[in-house]
């Protein structure tokens, strides 16, 4: 049942972000303290959230807007080289605590990301930060998504291009984690339901997308996210105390 409550919550998820282009993979992360260790909570996010963007992307491949992947690419790399520097440093059963808080900024204050967004170099800056602090915060795709959001792209191409810089983020944590020593196979029928879950997500989400209302549901989302990270930072704060 644990597998299979896991699958099902990776389906809609990811089939929220192949529809409005965001919120999925927050909102995932949100659901799994408690239920999962600390300690691999980000890892296995990132092998569920590399499906559910790589086949987000496929689904809808001709609208992706490869020019801006390069610097972005190479940004990616080389945060990730940084976080493994850094991330020793942190106590694993804090990670939440970075999560929630992360995932509060993500929802109240947009303006951070707006202000990352117009810093020379910006698509090479928000692989550096996208990949960096997504070794911590775990979702960190609507730092890219802003950045596109300001250069008149249409829906389907915002959602893909960020799809596919998100793809190479997760590959690139995945990388890091493995220099790190990370073991998730453990957790490998876990992960296969989910990732099971999360292309099914993306393939419905992609057949929907044009018949939700974005306004409305938009604040819906924020309003859960923001339930949901309250909940990790007390956990963290105040239950284990």
């Amino acid at each position: 049942m644990f597998e299979l409550s896991f699958t099902l919550i990776a389906f809609l998820t990811s089939m929220l972000t192949a529809i409005i282009g965001l919120g999925g993979g927050l909102l995932l992360i949100a659901l799994m303290p408690g239920f999962i260790p600390a300690a691999v909570i980000i890892p296995i996010h990132s092998v569920v959230q590399l499906a559910s963007n790589a086949s987000r992307a496929a689904f809808a491949w001709h609208t992706i807007r490869w020019e801006y992947f390069c610097a972005f690419a190479i940004g990616s790399v080389v945060g990730g080289l940084i976080a493994v520097q850094f991330i020793k440093l942190i106590d694993i059963e804090y990670i939440s605590l970075f999560i929630g808080l992360f995932i509060l900024m993500n929802v109240w204050t947009p303006q951070v990301f707006e202000w990352l967004g117009k810093l020379k170099g910006e698509l090479f800056t928000i692989g550096v930060l996208q990949t960096g602090l997504g070794m911590i915060g775990g979702a960190t795709g609507p730092l890219g998504q802003v950045s596109l959001m300001r250069r008149n792209l249409n829906k389907d191409e915002i959602v893909t291009t960020t799809a596919l810089f998100m793809s190479f983020t997760h590959i690139t944590k995945l990388a890091a984690f493995a220099i790190l020593g990370v073991n998730i196979m453990i957790w490998w029928k876990l992960m296969l339901g989910m990732v099971l879950g999360v292309v099914l997500g993306s393939w419905a989400g992609t057949h929907v997308r044009t018949k939700v209302n974005d306004k409305i549901f938009k604040q819906v989302l924020s309003i859960l996210l923001s339930v949901l990270a309250v909940r990790m930072i007390y956990i963290i704060l105040f239950a284990n105390s």
